[in-house]
């Protein structure tokens, strides 16, 4: 059986997508495509536009054959942390034996850079020290990582390679393959439009202060995800009308988006705005250095800019500066928000590149022979029904998944006052079956 996976986002799942899933089966000769993606909470730290299971059935009906979904800790991590698990989701199942993902230029999963990623898979000390030096004279962290790999590892790569967001992701998972010493056959596919389509790139936009500047292209090309959550978040008229006669999602797709936004409403990071206030007033004596990627100085931060607390969007402009990204400062008011530790009892992620469990969002029903093999060749228990998993896992991993359903239920609650309404809660949601 040749099973190809997918690590993404699908927020919102676009035509792009679509032709990633189609050519990855196409180019790896695979018989199944597995897609593990984040749940109710992405990597930019912000809420998804709709609910996980909402965008697993888009999915499934757009030719992904299983839907998985990224654990909180790892959806909302830094590129490093969101590869990592990513990866090791996929390699948890048993059954993947070809990873695709999307980049700018495939160049950056030529033989060289495979190379360059297994050397830096085991940073030297000489790199961590080049890094360090870099990022204490207040480089930003990307362009400081490129100077130390640049004076570490040599001149002989072409650096502006790494100056895209998703070739710097590709390079992530060659990274994560070799930490874990895993040798999956590698499906690059090539971005066909931009993703600096719209000001702001797919893992740090903001909502545009003049949403017709919201770009989608008519020329054959893909606009990028963000380009899509711009428009649709609009106050045009019948934005996913245009955006399906632009063929820039499927109609398929869009007709869920439309019955979604009919029930319900999309969501964006401003809908959190009186949660995360009230979690960060209700912190500020003991401060916030115990959550994920809080040091003392962002903390410190924080507390002092407490009364000039607007909004969501607000806070994050106010407190970035040249050395700490919008990006950072966002996730790390999402895992505040979300209640994730900088330390847990156990690892998300074994040394061996093992996920403590896999769970099920969605399958097509054709699927049925790759969840059998799953079941006979995972490394962690798949789970199908949330009340099953108090039976299936141990008390270090319960608490990864209690942080999930956490998750899910403050997701939940904000959309309930953005529109007066809600799903059921993952106890009693039923996964997508196509």
């Amino acid at each position: 059986m040749k099973v190809c996976g997918i690590i993404a986002e699908y927020n919102p799942f676009h035509s792009g997508h679509a032709y990633q899933i189609r050519k990855a089966r196409e180019q790896s000769g695979c018989d199944y495509v597995i897609v593990a993606m984040s749940g109710d909470f992405v990597q930019r730290g912000a809420p998804a536009l709709t609910d996980k299971y909402t965008r697993a059935r888009e999915a499934l009906l757009e030719g992904a054959d299983l839907v998985l979904m990224l654990p909180v800790y790892g959806s909302t991590a830094s590129a490093e942390g969101f590869a990592r698990a990513g990866v090791s989701a996929l390699l948890t199942t048993g059954v993947v034996n070809a990873i695709s993902f999307g980049c700018e230029d495939p160049a950056i999963c030529g033989e060289p850079y495979v190379q360059l990623a297994k050397a830096f898979a085991h940073e030297s000390a000489d790199f961590r020290a080049a890094l360090a030096d870099r990022l204490s004279r207040g480089i930003p962290y990307a362009k400081a990582r490129v100077e130390a790999i640049r004076s570490c590892y040599g001149n002989d790569f072409d650096f502006s390679l790494f100056d895209t967001p998703n070739n710097l992701l590709s390079f992530e998972y060659m990274r994560a393959l070799a930490v874990f010493g895993a040798e999956l056959q590698i499906v690059p596919i090539r971005r066909l439009g931009s993703y600096h389509d719209v000001e702001g790139s797919a893992s740090d936009a903001v909502p545009a202060a003049d949403p017709g500047r919201s770009s989608v292209p008519s020329d054959g090309t893909f606009a990028s995800a963000s380009a899509c959550r711009k428009l649709l978040l609009s106050d045009l008229k019948d934005p996913l009308q245009r955006l399906e006669h632009t063929q820039q999602i499927p109609g398929s797709v869009c007709r869920l988006l439309a019955d979604y936004a009919h029930d319900y409403d999309f969501l964006q990071e401003d809908d959190l705005s009186q949660m995360l206030h009230y979690a960060l007033l209700s912190q500020k004596n003991s401060g916030y250095e115990q959550y994920l990627d809080c040091g003392s100085d962002l903390s410190a931060r924080i507390c002092n800019s407490l009364d000039a607390y607007k909004c969501v969007s607000q806070f994050c402009d106010l407190l970035k500066n040249k050395s700490v990204t919008r990006a950072r400062i966002a996730r790390t008011l999402a895992h505040i928000l979300l209640q994730l530790p900088s330390q847990m009892p156990a690892p998300l992620v074994s040394n061996a590149g093992v996920l403590p469990y896999l769970r099920v969002l969605g399958f097509r029903q054709t699927a049925a022979p790759l969840l059998h093999e799953i079941k006979q060749c995972a490394q962690a228990p798949l789970i199908t029904r949330v009340p099953e998993a108090g039976q299936m896992l141990s008390e270090e991993t319960m608490l990864y998944f209690k942080q999930d359903l956490l998750a899910s239920d403050i997701y939940r609650s904000a959309l309930f006052h953005k529109c007066g309404r809600c799903y059921a809660d993952d106890y009693r949601r039923k996964i997508e079956i196509v």
